[in-house]
C-alpha cells in the first residue's frame, strides 16, 4: 500500500485587504490536502487615506471573510502584523512575527509571503536563529536584468527584503512579471469559480474595481502555493544572492538563491485550482447566533446548583463549560442575558460574548459602569450592556428585545429575557434564556425560531411570571 506524505506545514503572510489574488492563493492552500496551514500572518500595506492600523484591520477582516466561506471556523490561527515598515526602522513585536519565532524555534517552517517581507524580518531581527530553520517564497523583485527593483512588494519594504537576503533563511523568489505570465480571462474565472457561495465571492471581489477593457486578471499570487504544491510547474534557476542586492551593500556570504524566471503549464494549474475551489466551497460555514443567561459560574449557592442537578459548583461549571464549547464555535456570536456568574470563566468560552446585565452582575464599590465595562471586555467579553437592548432584526426577521428581567418586557414584540428559574420557560411573545431551562447550554438561532413561532400563536392563558 502507497504511504500516504504527511502535509507540508506552511505560514501564509498576506496583505488580503489590498490584494485581492491573495485570497485566491489562501483558499488554494487550503484546499490542497498536501498543505496544513498553521498560520495566516498578516502583511502590513499602504493605502491612500489610511493609516497601517486601519489598513491592518482590514486585512483582518478580509482574512476572515474568506475563512467563513470556505468553512473554516477557528479564527486563532490569524495573527496581526506589524504596524509600521524596517524601512521605517521599526522593529516592534506583533502577534505575527511571534508567531513566527514560535514556529521557527522549533522545526523547519515555510512562509509564503504574498506582501511585503516585514513581518518575517523583523523576526529575524528579533531572533536572528531562527532564520536557519526559515523556508521563504516570495512574491516580489522585478527581472534579474533590470537594473532597479520597481515592483510593490519589494519598494513597499526594501530594507526587510535586504535583512531576509543577507540572513541565512532560504529564499525562493518568484519576481513580478512570472506573476503577469499567469493570466486568465474573466470570462474562464467567471465559468470556473462563480459556481457556488465561495466563488461568487471571489469573483465579485475580483471585479470590483476593473476595466473590463482588460481582458485578462493577473493571478500573481497563485503561482507560489502552486509550486509549493507541485515545484515541476516552474522552471528554476540557483543564483547567487548578491545578484538580487541591487540597492544595497554585497554580502561576502556563499549563498544560492531560488529565482522562477518561467512557468510551465498555466492551464494545468488553473484547472487543479478551480477543481479544488468548488470542492472546498461546500464547506461554507455561516455565523451562528446563540442566546443563553442565568449560568452563574462557580457561584456557591446550593440552590443554584441544585437547579442544574450538581452537586459542586466546580462540577456545575465544568459542566457548563464543556456544554457550550460543544455547539459554539470561536467565531459564533452569543448573547448573556445576565447573572454570568465568575467573569474569569469568558476565557474557556467558544465565541464572541455579549453580556446584558443582570441583577447579579454588580458593580465594585465606587466603580462607573464604563470602568465595568472596560474591565469585562479586558477579559473577553465582545461588550457589556447595562440594560436590555434590541436584536439586529436581520437575525430573526422581527423586532426581538433582549434584557435580564421579565418584568421589563416591551409590548408588541418577541423578548427574550432569564432571571426566573422556577417558574414557566416560556409566556406569551416571551422566551426565558436561562440555562437551567436548556440543558445548561446556549440556544441556536435555529431552535429560537421554534420557541419565537411557538410564543406568538394564539390560544394563551394569562401569564403568571413573577420578577
Amino acid at each position: 500500500m502507497k504511504k500516504e506524505k504527511t502535509p507540508r506545514k506552511i505560514v501564509i503572510d498576506l496583505d488580503c485587504g489590498n490584494t485581492v489574488e491573495d485570497n485566491l492563493a489562501l483558499c488554494y492552500a487550503f484546499a490542497d490536502s498536501s498543505l496544513d496551514v498553521q498560520a495566516i500572518t498578516l502583511a502590513p500595506f499602504k493605502y491612500k487615506g489610511l493609516t497601517l492600523k486601519d489598513t491592518q484591520l482590514e486585512n483582518e477582516l478580509e482574512a476572515h471573510r474568506v475563512m467563513r466561506y470556505i468553512g473554516f471556523k477557528d479564527y486563532d490561527i490569524c495573527f496581526e502584523g506589524s504596524c509600521g515598515f524596517c524601512d521605517e526602522l521599526y522593529t516592534h513585536t506583533s502577534p505575527a512575527v511571534d508567531k513566527i519565532i514560535e514556529l521557527a524555534s522549533h522545526a523547519n517552517t515555510t512562509i509564503v509571503c504574498l506582501g511585503s517581507l516585514t513581518n518575517v524580518a523583523i523576526a529575524i531581527e528579533k531572533k536572528p536563529s531562527i532564520a536557519k530553520n526559515l523556508n521563504i517564497l516570495w512574491l516580489g523583485l522585478r527581472h534579474i536584468f533590470h537594473q532597479e527593483f520597481t515592483d510593490v512588494n519589494y519598494i513597499t519594504d526594501r530594507r526587510a527584503f535586504e535583512i531576509v537576503a543577507k540572513s541565512t533563511a532560504s529564499l525562493t523568489v518568484f519576481p513580478s512579471y512570472t506573476g503577469k505570465l499567469f493570466a486568465i480571462t474573466y470570462e474562464k474565472i467567471k465559468e470556473d469559480v462563480a459556481v457556488n457561495q465561495l466563488g461568487n465571492y471571489l469573483y465579485k471581489r475580483l471585479t470590483e474595481n476593473i476595466d473590463f477593457r482588460d481582458e485578462f486578471c493577473r493571478m500573481y499570487s497563485l503561482l507560489p502555493v502552486a509550486y509549493l504544491i507541485d515545484p515541476d510547474v516552474c522552471y528554476v534557476k540557483r543564483l547567487p544572492v548578491n545578484l538580487l542586492l541591487k540597492d544595497f551593500t554585497k554580502t561576502s556570504m556563499n549563498k544560492l538563491v531560488n529565482y522562477v524566471y518561467d512557468l510551465k503549464s498555466i492551464e494545468g494549474v488553473w484547472k487543479d485550482f478551480s477543481k479544488k475551489l468548488i470542492r472546498l466551497s461546500n464547506n461554507f460555514a455561516p455565523t451562528n447566533y446563540f442566546f443563553i443567561s442565568d449560568t452563574h459560574f462557580n457561584d456557591p449557592r446550593k440552590y443554584k446548583i441544585k437547579q442544574f442537578g450538581f452537586k459542586t459548583k466546580e462540577e456545575m461549571t465544568e459542566t457548563l463549560v464543556k456544554n457550550w464549547n460543544s455547539v459554539v464555535s470561536k467565531k459564533d456570536i452569543v448573547y448573556h442575558l445576565g447573572d454570568f456568574g465568575d467573569y474569569n470563566v469568558i476565557k474557556r468560552l467558544n465565541g464572541k460574548v455579549y453580556l446584558i446585565c443582570g441583577n447579579h452582575d454588580k458593580l465594585e464599590k465606587d466603580e462607573s459602569f464604563e470602568q465595568f465595562r472596560q474591565k469585562l471586555k479586558n477579559l473577553g467579553f465582545a461588550d457589556v450592556y447595562k440594560d436590555g437592548i434590541m436584536l439586529d432584526k436581520k437575525i430573526f426577521g422581527i423586532d426581538v428585545y433582549m434584557n435580564h428581567y421579565p418584568s421589563k418586557t416591551k409590548p408588541n414584540m418577541v423578548n427574550f429575557f432569564g432571571h426566573v428559574h422556577s417558574l414557566k420557560p416560556i409566556k406569551r411573545m416571551g422566551i426565558n434564556v436561562a440555562a437551567n431551562y436548556h440543558k445548561g447550554m446556549p440556544i441556536s438561532r435555529k431552535d429560537m425560531q421554534f420557541f419565537i413561532k411557538f410564543v406568538t400563536t394564539d390560544n394563551w392563558g394569562d401569564d403568571n411570571f413573577a420578577d
